[in-house]
């Protein structure tokens, strides 16, 4: 990990693998976080990698072994799609360097576990960007059960559904090859969420799609994984990119527990006009630039040894066993049984 410095820290360098649009939020972030800085970005795209190395006044590489071998680069965030994780991690670790790794960690449970392994050999920080804990309302929720407001949390159901986002047909996120699927590319963000505010790993899961779009989608763009946990309580996390029109997005999210409820029916409420808007916006004042800012910065501390990583690399390693079970489930249509992250 980087040592600290006496006085004053200097921001700490990072690299950017891959300039898609994630990458942007998180490009975004790193202007306005004064602890870190970003010190260059590849993408096998060179001419693109350029450009926005020209946007950003930092170095740009078409390859990810000329930006790990930049001394400016101690820590690195990977942008890349799902499939490319696992190799990426690795490469990344194996230079030194400090890793926040989009989600999810990898396409297989066993390829989490490496990964994690890897980092704790190093005594390197290993971040997976399970980005809606730092959302406002995610937030806002686990405060409340932390709070004792509602008792022992017994029942989650989240629901964040939206209509089409991807460029084409031919965009590898329909590739359950490249993605792993719905239950890896999107999931995992409410899987994650429900494990969160219940306080506890999944046990089982049972998982139903719909090709909601068009049957010729090879992943189901609607999808609902229900999750048992050790203690008897539920979650169920719906999520879907198969509503109308194009740019529709809601959400929905209940904990239930033994002493009262938490609801928020309706996303967009306190926004004065309907426009469909409501999920892109995470908060009524509509600044969802903060998740990413309070991401980074969470990364940034972990790296410099400060704090631990969030989630806890237990539970981003859990959140890939909960996506692999929910494919299996979905392609038996049986209920699948997992263990607690070891």
């Amino acid at each position: 990990m980087s040592e600290p410095q006496s006085g004053a820290q200097r921001p700490l360098g990072i690299g950017i693998v891959g300039v898609g649009g994630i990458a942007e939020s998180h490009m975004a972030a790193l202007r306005v976080v004064a602890e870190g800085r970003l010190a260059a970005v590849c993408d096998i795209a060179v001419d693109l990698a350029r450009k926005i190395g020209e946007r950003e006044g930092c170095a740009a590489y078409g390859s990810v072994d000329e930006l790990l071998a930049d001394p400016a680069v101690e820590a690195v965030i990977v942008c890349t799609p799902n499939f490319t994780h696992e190799e990426l991690g690795h490469q990344v670790l194996a230079a030194g360097k400090n890793l926040l790794m989009e989600k999810p960690l990898a396409l297989t449970p066993n390829g989490a576990r490496e990964l994690r392994a890897d980092a704790a050999e190093r005594g390197l920080a290993l971040m997976v960007g399970h980005s809606h804990r730092f959302s406002d309302q995610g937030l806002a929720i686990k405060e409340a059960i932390d709070s004792g407001a509602i008792g022992t949390p017994r029942f989650v159901r989240v629901a964040l559904n939206g209509g089409w986002i991807w460029p084409g047909w031919q965009h590898w996120v329909l590739n359950p090859a490249a993605s792993g699927g719905h239950s890896f590319h999107n999931g995992v963000h409410l899987t994650d969420l429900a494990c969160w505010w219940m306080g506890e790993q999944a046990d089982t899961v049972f998982s139903a799609g719909q090709h909601a779009t068009s049957e010729a989608l090879q992943i189901f763009d609607y999808l609902v994984v229900g999750l048992g946990f050790p203690s008897g309580g539920a979650a169920v996390c719906e999520i879907s990119r198969g509503d109308n029109p194009r740019n529709a997005a809601y959400a929905e999210i209940t904990v239930v527990g033994t002493e009262g409820v938490i609801a928020r029916e309706w996303d967009a409420e306190g926004i004065l006009a309907w426009l469909d808007h409501g999920l892109a916006q995470w908060a009524p004042d509509g600044v969802g630039a903060r998740t990413f800012v309070r991401e980074l910065q969470s990364f940034i501390d972990s790296a410099r040894g400060a704090k631990p990583v969030v989630p806890p690399v237990d539970y981003a390693v859990h959140a890939v066993d909960v996506a692999a079970a929910s494919e299996e489930s979905l392609a038996t249509g049986e209920s699948v049984r997992i263990g607690a992250a070891a």
